[in-house]
């Protein structure tokens, strides 16, 4: 088969594309002949190097969607040819935290790699019904972002009425905040670097947009919207370039949510704002493997939408992530496989 694989961390000339033997399902496994990937900032934190490096050829991806293609031993409830959707987190099964459906708590759990390839075997488990009405490239765009934004919602409590502030709004995971605070009823104060994405924000759902230059804080804009009180909650992807801004425009009593670092991970934070003020800082890593098959169906239904910027043939990934950090993008970038 065709993959795109790293031999080593650097920048989108080290994703290489090249023929690998095909993968063989085991005991419990199934295997799925992609058809499309989603690509989203932790392949390039991959790419990287962040999370150490690779003791033999690593292919990335974590996100996509196909046709089951081959069954291993045991494997059950699916059968050949059926259209499937990736579920991409990984834990033991057997904890505690597993076994309360929190399987992103598990000591053992961590996201897959694999998908920017034509085939993937991953336990029976990890593979989730694609949906009527959605397209291939439309599934693979989804599990990652909305998964770690319905989780991340739900820790916080979010509840209608109240007021959200997304950071970089336009990106993958923030399109899917915007959506899933909308079903809740919830004002969205959308936060992004361009005056071309307000009116499509807007038709979203945003009730407000700031275009941030990157400079003059915006904590004061917020204050002004929420007449002097704060958001209730704030969704923080930067990191060291929004972080204290973040905690300058929260209520009293309200939560910032950080699920990024794009800008870079090391912040100052003056704790006394922290206790003072009785903030909470929620850290956010994907979801349970139970969020996938629950929110699935709000796309056949159209009650959520993929919103895609580009897709890219699986042999220009390089590409691809170029795309991706140039950080203009407006909804997720797919590999068509």
């Amino acid at each position: 088969m065709h993959a795109i694989r790293i031999h080593q961390p650097g920048d989108p000339s080290v994703l290489v594309y090249e023929d690998v033997a095909n993968p063989e399902p085991g005991p419990g496994e199934v295997r799925v002949r992609l058809r499309a990937a989603g690509v989203n900032h932790r392949d390039i934190w991959v790419r990287q190097g962040a999370f150490g490096a690779f003791p033999e050829p690593l292919i990335p991806g974590s996100d996509g969607a196909g046709e089951i293609d081959a069954l291993g031993p045991g494997a059950r409830d699916y059968a050949v040819g059926q259209k499937v959707v990736i579920n991409p987190g990984l834990s033991c099964g057997r904890c505690v935290y597993c076994l309360s459906g929190q399987q992103n708590s598990c000591p053992h759990y961590r996201i897959l790699d694999g998908t920017y390839a034509e085939q993937i075997v991953v336990p029976v488990q990890n593979v989730v019904p694609m949906p009527s009405g959605l397209t291939f490239i439309e599934a693979a765009s989804i599990g990652i972002p909305f998964v770690t934004a319905e989780d991340f919602l739900t820790r916080a409590q979010a509840t209608p009425g109240q007021t959200i502030v997304i950071w970089g709004a336009n990106g993958g995971l923030g399109l899917a905040t915007l959506q899933l605070a909308r079903l809740r009823a919830m004002r969205v104060i959308a936060v992004v670097r361009s005056q071309t994405f307000v009116e499509r924000l807007k038709q979203l759902g945003a009730s407000d947009v700031i275009v941030w230059d990157g400079s003059l804080p915006i904590s004061p804009e917020v204050l002004t919207m929420t007449h002097s009180k704060g958001a209730d909650i704030v969704v923080d992807s930067l990191g060291q370039a929004s972080f204290s801004q973040s905690l300058e425009m929260v209520r009293r009593g309200g939560t910032v949510i950080s699920v990024g670092s794009t800008s870079g991970g090391k912040v100052q934070i003056e704790l006394g704002q922290l206790f003072r003020r009785r903030l909470t800082v929620l850290g956010a890593y994907m979801g349970s493997s139970a969020i996938l098959p629950r929110i699935l169906p709000l796309f056949a239904r159209g009650a959520l939408i993929p919103v895609i910027d580009q897709t890219f043939a699986l042999a220009d990934a390089s590409e691809a992530h170029r795309r991706m950090e140039s950080h203009g993008l407006f909804g997720k970038i797919v590999l068509d496989i």
